[in-house]
């Protein structure tokens, strides 16, 4: 699949920036046709019943309120309770927004259903080579399915070298490219925030600039790939909004961590990628890891144990890629679920992690109609049966998912 193919690549990011590698997929390209018959198996009648969850404790950004009901109609969730068609009760159980996904790869619709079925209902795709395809994804209005927000065709310099993570050669970054064409060609083609890719050897500094600049100038949002050392400090200088993965070569300096907070930055480490890579031989053994490189998990660790005691933005994404190769699967759902148990072993608190992906995530990323139960946001919400306060591992106890308001029909059984 498209997206499979081009960012299966992101398995390297747990391995040393100058030996980095990709796993092909042997799936084909999904076309808009295929996402559209997708859609049309899956179709899910409109919802307009008025709905009420009565007696459940709910999620307020701080803590679990007394029971209570939350009422939603129309996609939003609303204090008017004339009118209530269906009542559910929700004795014993905790209600809390809908998960963001801040950082992921999703190719098609099956993707998106099996992404929601684990509790997720937004999902941040960070990159896209078909803007019709990622168009078709976006448009599925009264249907079981995460929102999809995408960016768009990333930012590689020419050479990178960075394989099939690299865009074809006419639409990579040249010494001559006009940036500032080249973003507004992108957000005018759908995108939602821009990506960038750090690489040694790819964008100098100077473009990464210019290129968040001219987003600025749009009121648009950057998200910037580094997981080096060197990429991110041309991350942090460019003063791209979001940094996407983490550093496994070295570990952050004060400086470094100052001048992110200065810039008012936040942080998608993707601990899981990490993870998985890491604990999987026959990843780094294709991948031509050797005991030589200063790469480790512990970096990883380290480095978001000192991000967060200095009070930088930490942000839960996972770079899923779903099925990449026999025996290979990086899926979809359950990686948020471990990311936030990974973030939560290296000192956030289970209420940090769960607003990490909940209210964080959203107001960081300018989501600012969801995030939250309140009124007026969206509906989208998950019950769960235990109370991820006390064990963040609590949010896999799901019962219930609903996406704007219409419930999901599958449901994943993970506690």
């Amino acid at each position: 699949m498209w997206a499979k193919q081009l960012l299966s690549c992101f398995v390297l990011a747990v391995l040393p920036s100058n030996t980095l590698a990709c796993l092909q997929s042997s799936q084909h390209r999904v076309t808009v046709r295929d996402i559209q018959s997708q859609k049309y198996v899956r179709r899910t009648p409109p919802v307009s019943a008025k709905t009420a969850i009565q007696n459940v404790r709910v999620f307020d950004g701080q803590t679990f309120t007394n029971p209570r009901s939350v009422v939603f109609t129309n996609g939003h969730i609303t204090t008017c309770t004339k009118d209530i068609e269906t009542v559910i009760d929700g004795t014993g159980q905790f209600l809390i927004p809908g998960l963001i996904d801040a950082h992921v790869h999703l190719p098609d619709i099956t993707g998106l259903a099996s992404i929601t079925s684990y509790g997720v209902t937004t999902v941040l795709n960070m990159a896209c080579h078909d803007y019709a395809a990622c168009a078709a994804l976006r448009n599925h209005n009264q249907m079981d399915l995460a929102s999809f927000l995408s960016a768009g065709i990333a930012a590689v310099g020419n050479s990178s070298g960075n394989g099939a993570l690299q865009p074809p050669p006419d639409q990579l970054v040249y010494p001559d490219t006009d940036l500032s064409q080249l973003v507004a060609w992108a957000f005018g083609n759908g995108s939602d925030y821009y990506k960038i890719v750090a690489k040694p050897s790819s964008l100098t500094q100077v473009q990464q600039d210019h290129i968040v600049s001219a987003a600025h100038n749009a009121n648009q949002q950057t998200m910037t790939h580094a997981s080096d050392l060197a990429s991110f400090k041309q991350a942090v200088a460019s003063r791209s909004d979001g940094i996407q993965h983490i550093v496994d070569d070295g570990l952050l300096s004060i400086s470094t961590i100052s001048a992110i907070k200065k810039n008012k930055q936040f942080v998608t480490p993707t601990m899981s990628i990490f993870k998985y890579g890491y604990s999987h031989p026959e990843v780094l053994a294709f991948l031509g890891r050797t005991n030589s490189t200063n790469s480790t998990y512990a970096h990883v660790e380290e480095n978001v144990r000192r991000l967060h005691k200095a009070g930088v933005p930490i942000l839960a994404g996972t770079d899923a890629v779903g099925p990449i190769a026999p025996g290979i699967d990086l899926p979809f759902g359950i990686t948020l679920h471990e990311e936030l148990q990974l973030l939560n072993g290296v000192g956030l608190t289970p209420l940090e992690a769960l607003r990490a992906s909940t209210i964080e995530s959203a107001r960081w990323h300018r989501l600012f109609d969801r995030g939250e139960i309140k009124a007026g946001k969206r509906a989208d919400l998950v019950l769960l049966n235990s109370n991820p306060l006390l064990n963040i591992s609590n949010t896999r106890d799901i019962a219930r998912v609903w996406v704007g308001g219409v419930e999901a029909q599958d449901i994943a059984k993970l506690s």
